[in-house]
């Protein structure tokens, strides 16, 4: 009984977004052979700047209340959940107004930083807005178990993306533009969509609460520090290889990047139904579950190291396969990057004990520490082991990132994570 407890509902609803997350990966994945032979290096370089400075503006724009209707959605009994909702929205859309005003009048000087076109910027906050929207419908149907309708509006999404770019870079031959077109285009398309559905499902209200604008901010703002620092372990290697390697190099690393999302994409699709379930399970108290527990994460730890492992070794193979010729070199990063992407599976199944134990700051205090130390590394590694000392750098900094966390959560919430023999 107790074990059908455990996995029973867990890995349905897994299953379920795995599929999901393969379809919505695998759709701009399988085109990587298309691209790699319409957009050079240099394109590629762009386009992963401009997915690097979205990153950047998203929590800005919100600041990070989407994740507080995540967390409020339990609290149904004390929480009037379309008010609270509402007034998030309302967040996100003074907060990004105000985001617009400072950008502004620092847009060169963002520009020349990262090498990033200026009348292209506008792209980046239209993109970091809606996506929020979206972020948020699909934040809704995961805490409610919809799971179908979340797999659904995800893919149909990213169908729309890779349409829109496949016909602008190749039809109309509009290279890196077209691309960022493709993903601006769709991700506005699906956030006004999610504005509708929020207010069909009665969760728009003409209506805020100022306390529970209060609840928000105090759930939302210690994160952007844990946001930015965040951002800087995954971005801040591009802008690096930007300015001391060259926009082409930045374009190899990110292919090779995105191959290594095939254990994201794993470590996602696990989360997806880990968060809702995790949330139950730990109230209950339960020793022997407590015990099943660990044994399941940390037999998810290994499974994505071993998993890292089987990339690194057959990666070079798919490249040659699958890639434009130019793209080849790229195979030398897999093996740091998978390793990279490894690590956080630590991070994973630890984070959401402090998330639940509203613990939000602690995760700050790690990630300021963890990028205090980033920045020189990745600066000094890149100096003198070139582009592969950006993914080593990766690796160290994630694997800090886990460790800090893991300690973190088994401060606040006491499970058996040393085990003993029975």
């Amino acid at each position: 009984m107790m074990k059908r407890l455990l996995y029973n509902k867990l890995f349905q609803n897994a299953g379920v977004y795995t599929i999901s997350n393969i379809i919505n990966a695998s759709i701009p994945f399988l085109l990587l052979p298309v691209l790699t032979r319409y957009l050079t290096t240099h394109d590629y370089g762009i386009t992963a700047t401009f997915q690097s400075l979205v990153g950047f503006f998203i929590p800005f724009t919100g600041l990070n209340t989407q994740g507080a209707v995540t967390r409020r959605y339990y609290d149904g009994d004390k929480v009037d959940f379309p008010v609270y909702v509402s007034t998030c929205l309302i967040i996100l859309l003074f907060s990004t107004l105000v985001l617009v005003s400072i950008l502004l009048p620092f847009s060169s000087f963002l520009s020349r930083l990262t090498e990033f076109p200026r009348q292209w910027l506008w792209a980046i906050i239209a993109v970091a807005f809606f996506q929020q929207l979206y972020t948020i419908m699909l934040g809704i149907w995961q805490v409610r178990g919809k799971v179908y309708q979340y797999a659904i509006f995800q893919n149909s999404q990213t169908l729309l993306n890779i349409s829109a770019s496949l016909f602008l870079v190749i039809s109309l031959r509009m290279n890196w533009e077209g691309r960022i077109i493709g993903q601006t285009v769709s991700i506005v398309v699906y956030g006004i969509l999610a504005l509708v559905l929020i207010d069909r499902m009665g969760f728009l209200k003409k209506k805020i609460s100022k306390a529970y604008l209060r609840d928000a901010l105090k759930f939302g703002l210690p994160l952007l520090p844990y946001n930015f620092t965040g951002w800087i372990l995954l971005s801040m290697d591009r802008i690096f290889l930007n300015n001391m390697q060259g926009l082409d190099e930045t374009g190899l690393y990110s292919v090779a990047y995105q191959i290594c999302m095939v254990i994201t994409l794993f470590q996602l699709s696990f989360n997806n139904a880990w968060v809702p379930w995790i949330y139950e399970k730990i109230k209950l108290k339960d020793r022997k579950l407590d015990s099943k527990i660990v044994k399941f994460s940390y037999g998810f730890i290994l499974f994505n190291f071993l998993l890292a492992l089987l990339l690194a070794f057959v990666g070079p193979a798919f490249f040659k396969i699958f890639l434009g010729k130019n793209f080849f070199q790229a195979s030398s990063y897999l093996l740091w990057l998978a390793l990279a992407q490894a690590a956080n599976s630590i991070h994973i199944i630890t984070v959401s004990y402090i998330f639940f134990h509203n613990k939000n700051i602690y995760l700050t205090y790690s990630a300021l520490f963890t990028t205090l130390i980033h920045i020189p590394v990745t600066y000094f590694m890149i100096k003198h082991n070139g582009t592969i000392g950006a993914a080593q750098s990766l690796f160290i900094s994630n694997m800090l990132t886990s460790l800090l966390t893991f300690i973190f959560a088994a401060r606040f919430h006491k499970l058996p994570w040393v085990l003993k023999k029975p």
